[in-house]
């Protein structure tokens, strides 16, 4: 398993879309974040420093490292299909289990990968606007947590791109059904299921990207933030924000991270390659 992994490595590197997928999601959190950096510098009203910009840095913009995570693996797992490359390696002797679980092993990594780049870019401007000799802390354990939430979010979200680059075998059909999924097509079916079994309802809350978006507002995880969140919604006459039940969120990611992985597996096995 870990040569499958090293060879994984080694393949993820070399692919162009790598790189590109990288650079681009690098450019777009450059210019997001600098933004909010060079405001701070001219407004003394709209400051962005540690710890307080933590949670515009993992903010909702997060998602958008999900999404290019999402991206990178359904290109490196389908293209192997088209390209026959997953049938050679079954035949050069290595065996379709430990070829799925070594694209497993990519999901944890590419997730990793894109949220640590956005806590790292913005956590540097953010640092620079920071007065060091204040004595802050600038990360502790809300953000350490936060991290590890967000974290689990994009595990989800990747382990369905996973599922379904598996499933159909080619880059850009995946691609389409799960932005489809994504973007739509889960509260399409969520509403419709809702409205046809009233009794469902309950259930139909813990639908995937449902139960995987309950772990990545930054909010539930540092009460200062929280604080000034309920604050400023009282001030514009809006409704307090609720904090999720961490618990039951984390549980339920789990399971179906498991499922779609599992299942994926079941698939892959099933189906000639």
């Amino acid at each position: 398993m870990w040569a499958a992994f090293r060879s994984e490595m080694r393949k993820m590197w070399k692919r162009p879309a790598t790189w590109v997928t990288l650079g681009l999601f690098g450019l777009i959190t450059v210019a997001d974040l600098f933004g909010e950096y060079r405001r701070a510098r001219k407004d003394p009203d709209d400051p962005f420093f540690l710890p307080d910009a933590w949670s515009l840095i993992l903010g909702e913009e997060v998602m958008v490292g999900f999404i290019f995570a999402s991206v990178l693996v359904i290109l490196l797992v389908a293209a192997e299909f088209s390209w026959r490359t997953a049938r050679q390696n079954v035949i050069d002797g290595l065996s379709k289990t430990q070829w799925y679980w070594a694209k497993v092993l990519l999901v944890p990594l590419l997730s990793a990968l894109f949220l640590a780049l956005r806590a790292a870019i913005g956590g540097s401007f953010a640092l620079a606007g920071t007065d060091l000799a204040a004595g802050a802390q600038w990360f502790g354990a809300a953000q350490l947590a936060a991290l590890g939430g967000m974290f689990v979010t994009g595990l989800g979200f990747a382990s369905l791109a996973l599922f379904v680059a598996v499933a159909i075998r080619a880059s850009g059909p995946a691609m389409a059904v799960w932005f489809a999924w994504f973007a739509f097509g889960e509260r399409l079916v969520v509403g419709g299921l809702g409205a046809l079994f009233e009794g469902w309802r309950p259930i139909l809350k813990w639908a995937p990207i449902m139960t995987f978006n309950r772990l990545r507002d930054y909010i539930q995880y540092d009460s200062e933030a929280f604080r000034m969140a309920a604050e400023r919604a009282v001030e514009q006459e809006r409704p307090v924000p609720e904090l999720e039940a961490l618990g039951p969120a984390f549980a339920g990611s789990f399971l179906w991270i498991a499922a779609l992985l599992v299942f994926g597996w079941l698939w892959y096995r099933k189906r000639d390659l």
